[in-house]
């Protein structure tokens, strides 16, 4: 498993586009920065972990490095002996770990901003992003974990990625309204408040839970959600491939 994951690895290194995306986000990182907070510190805070919201939007575009024309190779490495369970968990481990790697450089996109003048306020600014930043990791560990198994089981790109896309701005929003109407518009429950970050989890990197709620808590709910898509979506995209038939 380990050898396949570095495989995968060196091959998503020889993609110009992996460092294409990686370069685009810091910048997203920065000019965003820089427009919404005026660079005051506070707001500049904010801004910063506003950017964790597109993470969820560009999880597409990662499981397309590593899986993109993954349909045409399984036959391929099946036929060399790879189990089905090797192949699944190895590409969406190196999806995840080039996530990882773009999560390092919208920190470093964020610290760049913040004011190097005060070692203390630095500490503190620095600190929220961090922590802001572990609460987003989940989340966006488990949208990719839905759009690999999507890429595997479906063999055109372009119906998936769609897919995802008309759920995140459309899908969400409906079942939102739903939730609501079922809690009779009693939104602020924890009841309803679960639902919203089940069926919307990128709601949990806006800033009306970062707010106020930087804590443990929060890491729960994140962990809690993020985790939960990933082992669901792992679990379904397994079972999946092993009943796909490749040829």
């Amino acid at each position: 498993m380990f050898n396949y994951i570095k495989a995968e690895l060196w091959k998503l290194s020889q993609r110009p586009a992996l460092f294409l995306t990686w370069g685009i986000f810091f910048l997203l990182t920065v000019v965003y920065s820089i427009l919404m907070s005026g660079r005051e510190d506070s707001n500049l805070v904010a801004a910063c972990t506003i950017v964790l919201v597109v993470g969820v939007l560009a999880a597409p575009l990662l499981v397309l490095l590593v899986d993109d024309g993954a349909a045409d190779t399984l036959k391929h490495e099946v036929s060399f002996g790879l189990s089905r369970t090797r192949i699944y968990v190895g590409k969406l481990c190196a999806v995840l770990l080039a996530g990882l790697a773009l999560c390092a450089v919208v920190l470093a996109g964020g610290w760049l901003l913040l004011e190097h003048s005060h070692p203390e306020r630095e500490r503190i600014n620095l600190a929220v992003l961090g922590f802001s930043m572990l609460g987003a990791v989940p989340i966006w560990c488990g949208m990719a974990g839905i759009c690999h198994m999507a890429a595997l089981a479906i063999r055109n790109t372009a119906v998936w990625i769609s897919g995802y896309y008309i759920y995140f701005f459309f899908g969400q929003p409906v079942l939102l309204v739903l939730a609501a109407a079922l809690f009779a518009g009693n939104t602020s429950s924890w009841a309803a408040t679960v639902a919203e970050a089940i069926v919307m989890p990128s709601l949990l990197l806006t800033p009306r839970f970062l707010s106020g709620w930087l804590t443990w808590t929060y890491q729960v709910w994140c962990w809690g959600v993020g985790l939960g898509w990933l082992a669901a979506s792992t679990a379904a995209g397994l079972a999946l491939l092993k009943r796909k038939d490749i040829r």
